[in-house]
């Protein structure tokens, strides 16, 4: 333990999910990561000590709320900030990437990651479920907020994990008619109780044809890590469509072939979460609409269960840790 620096918040970490990119900390592949490394970005908690630089800010109160995703905060000098576009920034850190993350008892971070939560949260939802909502539900929800879409359009939401649960919510509560894509008819009940208007089991059903029988889908969000899947299913798209694949995981390269897209005129694109306004949207959006992450919550001496879980691709929605209040 140590002060925090002028710009730095120090927080007792209540909830820390644990999101598939943390095994980039795990097996080193990160570009420029050094050791010892504590890996997180889904952290909700407490402000326990602010630096020199916010002591009379009374959005960082001693006790406040807060949360902080992958954005582990922006320079405001480079050109991206100078433009707005604050993720991009040049000079930006990634929480738990270039910093300690939110896997310990408490993390220092920079000011200008914070997310504020209004205290009243709490009376619907509990740390574990606020927690993944900073980077799972922010990428998912921003994907389809940053969509050209009308009320009614079809949505083709592409695997109900982690991702995909809070993409059927999130489309749903937009106005858009889903149809949730999986293998087997286990999640059907699920993704119907969810929001989805329809369930297509893959092992079954042609899934291209069946929606190009529909006219396509105007928005198609890809959620599971499975590289033959995303190939296979990009062809559903309609018209003047959009396919954002949000997973930061895949199994393997995806393959494309263009002609089907050339004459549809589609965009494929990809999608990270933004910045803590982003983020902060994203969880004013989840209180009125009451859209929920499903997890299971564990203890710190129960992280390598949790995280092999998630990386086996084994957990059931979103794993996170949760530590006492005091």
């Amino acid at each position: 333990m140590r002060p925090p620096r002028p710009s730095e918040i120090l927080i007792k970490v209540l909830a820390s999910g644990i999101c598939h990119s943390d095994h980039f900390i795990h097996d080193g592949v990160w570009p420029g990561l050094q050791y010892p490394r504590i890996s997180g970005h889904e952290i909700v908690g407490r402000i326990a000590a602010v630096g020199l630089d916010n002591l009379n800010n009374d959005q960082f109160r001693v006790g406040a709320l807060v949360g902080v995703g992958w954005n582990g905060g922006f320079c405001r000098k480079c050109n991206y900030c100078q433009e707005g576009e604050f993720w991009a920034c040049k000079n930006g850190d990634v929480t738990g990437f270039t910093y300690d993350g939110g896997h310990a008892e408490y993390v220092h971070v920079l000011e200008t990651a914070i997310v504020p939560f209004p205290e009243e949260i709490l009376q619907d939802y509990t740390y574990a479920e606020l927690a993944p909502l900073c980077c799972a539900g922010v990428t998912v929800f921003d994907a389809i907020r940053t969509s050209k879409f009308s009320p009614g359009d079809i949505c083709l939401v592409q695997g109900i994990g982690g991702l995909g649960h809070l993409a059927i919510q999130y489309a749903a509560k937009f106005g858009l008619k889903v149809y949730a894509v999986s293998s087997g008819s286990s999640k059907k009940d699920l993704a119907l109780s969810m929001g989805a208007s329809e369930y297509i089991d893959s092992s079954t059903t042609d899934v291209v044809e069946y929606m190009q029988e529909l006219g396509g889908a105007p928005l198609i969000i890809c959620t599971a890590p499975y590289a033959a899947s995303i190939s296979k299913i990009i062809h559903a798209v309609a018209k003047n469509g959009m396919i954002t694949l949000v997973s930061g995981a895949v199994d393997e390269p995806i393959t494309v072939w263009n002609l089907p897209l050339n004459i549809a005129r589609a965009t494929i694109r990809g999608y990270a979460c933004g910045y803590c306004k982003d983020t902060e949207a994203c969880i004013k959006f989840s209180m009125n609409k009451e859209v929920r992450a499903v997890v299971q919550t564990f203890k710190m001496e129960e992280f390598p269960e949790a995280y092999n879980s998630v990386m086996d691709n084994e957990a059931r929605f979103r794993n996170v840790i949760v530590f006492p209040e005091n």
